[in-house]
């Protein structure tokens, strides 16, 4: 999952900055805080579903710095782990993921990288690092399948499999 950082100073945005480590993510807001004056500057971090925590987490009450080891606990534990994924855009037959030995996925991104870079050396600097997201919700209409189905000479597709992904006809 995405979370991204933005940083205000005298009301107008400084900077934005995106991170796909959740704890990762609330560590640099709470090294912005620590510096950052409190009279001009705020900061928050946000992902998907909304605001997860901004710069009054990690102020006390007289405004001062306080470290905030419980939230950055919390954060990280309540997010998915994130996958990646090694692959070739430029593949003749369309995008492959590529590995040193078979398929796979990667929830280390310092194994992703140490990967990536040993298979740049040998294959080219075109192999990208890709993020794995977990589709959550419909992608095409039933009809729209069925007619893929009907073109393609599928027989016996059980819809039901794949119904968190297809929306339904509506009446009227």
């Amino acid at each position: 999952m995405n979370q991204v950082l933005i940083t205000v100073s005298k009301g107008i945005i400084e900077q934005v900055v995106f991170f796909d480590d959740a704890r990762m993510a609330v560590r640099a807001l709470s090294r912005y805080v620590k510096s950052m004056n409190v009279e001009h500057d705020d900061a928050a971090l946000y992902d998907s579903d909304g605001l997860i925590a901004n710069a009054k987490h990690f102020l006390d009450d007289k405004d001062e710095y306080m470290e905030n080891k419980p939230l950055i606990t919390e954060v990280s534990a309540g997010t998915n782990k994130t996958i990646y994924i090694i692959g070739n855009p430029l593949h003749r037959l369309g995008f492959m993921v590529a590995s040193p030995d078979d398929p796979l996925g990667y929830d280390n991104p310092i194994d992703a990288l140490s990967d990536l870079g040993q298979m740049r050396q040998d294959h080219g600097k075109h192999l990208k690092l890709y993020r794995v997201v977990p589709v959550d919700g419909p992608v095409a209409e039933m009809s729209d399948l069925e007619t893929h189905n009907a073109d393609c000479e599928v027989e016996d597709f059980d819809y039901a499999l794949v119904g968190e992904y297809i929306t339904q006809p509506t009446d009227g």
